[in-house]
């Protein structure tokens, strides 16, 4: 049977990533029967006993060089792999799994990748490089794929494909009910869902955004719920948020499994956030949502489902904030009408079988 290797930014518990996880080991297990998967993890254990796949981890070179060796391809990604805002760390990482698998001989797939922004030029030579030797390249949006034709990669030809989240299945709205009684969540009124990242040095968007969440929430008699995807980072900023606030405000203090995550998203009528993953999970349940930029991947996801940005981290304006959410509001039919007919033919798992053939 295939063996597969995946690498990617998996066993830190956040919920977009492991999406990603999850939807990448169904769809391998969905078109290759049988199917040997094997993640390189920050935490094996808990990869193990969440997904049934082996586990290894990624920071210690000879199980992860083993873990290669038996393998027949190595899947770097998705996610948004290869970039330097976040970190500086992350190409040369990720792409050294990558040299290695090749110096090992094995297939190698970029698979729906987010590239970019590449701003060192050592960043820029590697992905230039490496991305020249993979066996086959897809990404999740045209603006990664100009990326790398950009920075000189020519071959293998690079297909624009989606994010693999999109193939995932929410849990059931009761769960979510569950999850949201407990956090003292009540039926009954209008739901504005929040997410929020840290985010470098940044501070005074917090203070705008708790601004115009509250003008919101007086407005609408709206409920505001804020939904961390990453533990503790994100739960952090939420209630340095909520601490802003005026009105009162909710938050989800404990970690869900992904389906349960994404059925939070599905049960609110708007959402606000800054994680990508965030507004791809409400855009899948045909949630209106509008976007706080913090990296550019965030702009592109907006523009292809034609929702709003709210506003940009380094100079968050209350006041744009709260426009843009009223619009949102006004138009909610209309974008959960456009959204759910866009979303029903779209589908992320295209691509794994072809890697695996190539």
């Amino acid at each position: 049977m295939p063996r597969v290797v995946l690498s990617g930014y998996f066993g830190f518990n956040n919920a977009g990533d492991e999406a990603i996880l999850a939807a990448t080991i169904g769809a391998l297990r969905q078109k290759v029967p049988g199917v040997e998967i094997v993640v390189l993890s920050g935490n094996p254990a808990e990869t193990r006993a969440t997904y049934g796949v082996d586990a290894v981890e990624r920071g210690n070179l000879a199980h992860v060089q083993s873990a290669i060796r038996s393998a027949d391809l190595v899947l770097s990604g998705g996610g948004s792999l290869l970039q330097d805002v976040t970190s500086n760390r992350s190409i040369p990482y990720y792409l050294g799994v990558v040299a290695l698998a090749k110096l090992h001989g094995k297939k190698v797939m970029f698979y729906g990748n987010g590239v970019g922004p590449v701003r060192s030029k050592l960043n820029r030579f590697l992905v230039c490089w490496l991305g020249n030797v993979v066996d086959q390249i897809t990404v999740r949006d045209e603006g990664s794929a100009r990326v790398l034709a950009e920075l000189g990669v020519k071959r293998p030809p690079i297909e624009i494909t989606a994010d693999a989240v999109f193939t995932l299945t929410p849990a059931t709205r009761d769960e979510a009910e569950a999850v949201l009684a407990r956090a003292g969540v009540v039926p009954g009124r209008p739901r504005l869902g929040i997410s929020v990242r840290p985010w470098q040095n940044y501070e005074s968007f917090k203070e705008a955004l708790a601004k115009a969440a509250d003008a919101f929430a007086l407005k609408r008699g709206a409920e505001v719920v804020f939904l961390p995807m990453q533990y503790p980072g994100d739960l952090g900023v939420s209630q340095q948020v909520m601490g802003f606030m005026r009105q009162p405000a909710r938050v989800v203090s404990d970690a869900c499994p992904v389906p349960t995550v994404m059925a939070l998203y599905g049960a609110m009528d708007v959402v606000l956030g800054m994680r990508l993953h965030a507004l791809i999970f409400a855009a899948l349940q045909g949630v209106p949502h509008l976007g706080i930029v913090y990296d550019p991947k965030v702009e592109s996801f907006l523009e292809i489902v034609n929702q709003p940005v709210a506003g940009y981290v380094e100079d968050l304006d209350a006041s744009r904030v709260l426009s843009e959410l009223e619009e949102v509001w006004r138009m909610r039919t209309e974008i959960r009408a456009h959204l759910e007919k866009a979303f029903s033919i779209i589908s992320g798992s295209e691509g794994i079988s072809s890697g695996l053939r190539a």
